[in-house]
């Protein structure tokens, strides 16, 4: 990744991430890929050199950074070409440890960010469910009290690192009565009798990450494990979605350039006709539109980073940057392949990857029609 003036404060984490996924990641993606799997030790990896704690206070053994740090950091790990990886990775360290730290109860910090952020705790967010999808509030999950214990029942699809999960932070309703104020987030410990990981969804792209559906029969937790206070779990998942969204938008970003950069190689190489391809002026011209697309991006991204590092109301101009910049990734992702012509759509070169994992981008953390609901609605405000 070359250093943006955007990030300069951070050029060192910058270099020494893209020095770690060409060194120690990059050489083994295509095993991952095909077996369909990552081993944990990656996480313990990336764990022992402080970089799953970047949003965790000091602490409990982070770096206590901020969102720009966050951002750099995907934009920089982005580059790896395994978007399942990258984006499990960060939904494990800069959402889920986050938001636990930001809700939990002292004890469930205590028991469970340490080990998050050396990797050897691994946390998924359970939201969608079978039948509901974007919409939150047709969730089914519920929580009831018993005496001193709530008990769950429910079940979640989609759920990114849920078969490999130590803990789960799971959206339930406790009040069917109370609207957007009746349902809470509770932290699950994954041994807990009841839960259990029902299935694993065979996918078109991310081979390298485990997307689970999971099960909660009578599973029982206590007051400890609730996140924040009762009731508060649709605006914490509200509060969380603008930064997922962020960060699935910054990695993106970091793909779309990827792409860009292997078109250009490609494109500088490969001679028809007596010249190079990237001669002909079609091909110039895609090659113009990615950067257009790619530096229209990062603006976007870039402001929507800014107001949410001021702590303003961001989620306009986050949904604006997402539905933008995941759609025209893949739209470069496609080009890319189609600079590479019959060899792009072979497994020999990275656009076919790139486009198969950019794919989800436009509908993983809100498809991007609800992101243009969301434009929408603030608009017509």
């Amino acid at each position: 990744m070359r250093t943006s003036p955007y990030y300069a404060e951070h050029e060192n984490l910058i270099d020494s991430v893209s020095k770690l996924v060409q060194l120690e990641l990059a050489p083994h993606v295509a095993q991952w890929e095909k077996a369909g799997y990552f081993p944990n030790e990656v996480f313990k990896t990336l764990g022992r050199q402080g970089y799953l704690g970047i949003l965790v206070s000091e602490q409990y053994g982070g770096s206590g950074g901020d969102y720009r740090m966050a951002g750099a950091w995907c934009e920089a790990f982005g580059e790896l070409s395994s978007v399942g990886l990258t984006v499990a990775v960060n939904m494990h360290s800069l959402v889920i440890s986050h938001a636990l730290e930001r809700f939990g109860s002292p004890s469930a910090k205590s028991r469970w960010l340490p080990k998050a952020v050396t990797g050897d705790a691994l946390g998924a967010y359970a939201f969608t469910e079978p039948g509901a999808g974007s919409d939150l509030a047709r969730i089914r999950t519920v929580a009831s009290r018993r005496g001193d214990r709530w008990v769950i029942n429910g079940s979640k699809t989609f759920i990114t690192n849920g078969a490999r999960a130590d803990f789960i932070l799971v959206l339930t309703k406790t009040d069917p009565q109370a609207g957007y104020g009746g349902f809470t987030t509770f932290v699950v410990d994954t041994q807990s009798k009841g839960f259990r990981v029902a299935r694993t969804l065979d996918k078109l792209g991310w081979h390298a990450s485990d997307t689970a559906e999971l099960s909660f029969e009578d599973v029982e937790v206590d007051d400890s494990c609730i996140l924040g206070k009762l009731g508060e779990g649709w605006g914490q998942a509200a509060s969380n979605l603008n930064w997922e969204r962020l960060m699935l938008t910054l990695t993106s970003l970091a793909g779309a350039r990827m792409c860009l950069e292997a078109s250009r190689r490609y494109a500088g190489q490969r001679e028809a006709f007596g010249r190079t391809i990237g001669e002909f002026p079609v091909v110039a011209h895609y090659m113009r539109e990615m950067e257009r697309k790619i530096v229209l991006g990062e603006s976007l991204a870039h402001r929507a980073l800014d107001l949410l590092c001021a702590g303003g109301d961001c989620r306009n101009l986050v949904a604006m940057a997402k539905r933008m910049v995941c759609d025209d990734a893949v739209w470069i992702a496609d080009k890319a392949i189609q600079v590479h012509g019959g060899y792009g759509y072979t497994t020999e070169f990275s656009p076919e990857r790139w486009w198969r994992d950019l794919r989800l981008m436009p509908i993983g953390g809100g498809t991007s029609e609800i992101m243009s609901n969301i434009v929408v609605k603030e608009l017509c405000r």
